[in-house]
């Protein structure tokens, strides 16, 4: 992350069903970002099941959109807040 630069990722479940799986994703983030998580939690005689992603070390993320490109469901989507952009180009024309 550079400066005040807020990344957003967006992750769709609806097209994205089984990030446990398929693992492209988390296993082409070169920073690691992501981690999985089970929705439904185990229980006796049963494996947790219903697997989710979520972007965890979101200030590790370089916006590199390996994630994008790799996922074959179009699931993720990495975009720069706004509101950060605005504040970081008031930053950088105040020191000019």
């Amino acid at each position: 992350m550079n400066g005040d630069i807020m990344i957003r990722i967006e992750w769709d479940e609806n097209s994205c069903t089984d990030p446990q799986a398929c693992y492209k994703c988390l296993g082409a983030c070169p920073e690691q970002v992501f981690l999985t998580y089970p929705r439904n939690k185990r229980g006796p005689g049963k494996a947790a099941g219903n697997w989710a992603i979520m972007p965890v070390f979101l200030n590790l993320c370089t916006e590199c959109r390996i994630c994008e490109e790799i996922c074959p469901e179009d699931a993720l989507t990495v975009s720069v807040s706004e509101e950060s952009v605005a504040k970081e180009k008031t930053t950088i024309s105040d020191r000019t």
